[in-house]
């Protein structure tokens, strides 16, 4: 019993250290490329003075296939100043080849999209695109802006580690037993 006990803390430190060490985020800026895979987690905010526009970033994959995730969230107060809200993943190297876009929803909401970079089916370089059609000029003299977040996800890695440890764990089980 307090062999298994032991063995239990020591893998659940293990985790939480792993768990501080990837906790890197990168600001974007808009126009700028990045590698998706660099860090788990990037984040930037769209500025708008008023009237339609757009901000897009573009992301790079070294790995092939890789999927990511974008995230915007838009609070009720922000939401009212835009219309016609959007977020895209598109082609780098050709534009007009949308891969996958939403409208992004308000009231709190956060809307996710997902596309998957490969070189088999779309593309390693993508940009994700938040497009608006029209925006109201804050009153404060400032910009409004809405924040999102992009990040990688290693799906594959990911389920093969729970596999293994669900594996362990019944393999303590089963020699528990005998």
């Amino acid at each position: 019993m307090f062999k298994s006990l032991k063995t239990m803390l020591v893998a659940l430190a293990a985790v939480v250290l792993m768990s501080s060490a990837a906790s890197a985020v990168t600001v974007v800026s808009a126009g700028g490329t990045y590698d998706i895979k660099s860090d788990p987690l990037f984040i930037g905010t769209a500025t708008s003075p008023g009237g339609p526009g757009s901000y897009a970033v573009n992301f790079t994959s070294p790995t092939d296939p890789l999927i990511g995730q974008a995230n915007a969230s838009v609070t009720i107060n922000v939401f009212g100043l835009f219309t016609g809200l959007t977020m895209s993943w598109v082609d780098t190297a050709n534009p007009s080849n949308v891969f996958a876009t939403s409208a992004i929803l308000g009231n709190g909401l956060q809307t996710t999209l997902n596309t998957l970079f490969s070189s088999a089916s779309t593309s390693l370089s993508q940009t994700l695109v938040f497009s608006w059609a029209g925006s109201t000029a804050p009153t404060n003299g400032g910009v409004i802006g809405f924040d999102f977040d992009v990040s990688a996800v290693p799906l594959p890695a990911g389920g093969m580690l729970l596999l293994t440890a669900l594996g362990g764990l019944a393999l303590m089980r089963r020699r528990q037993t005998v």
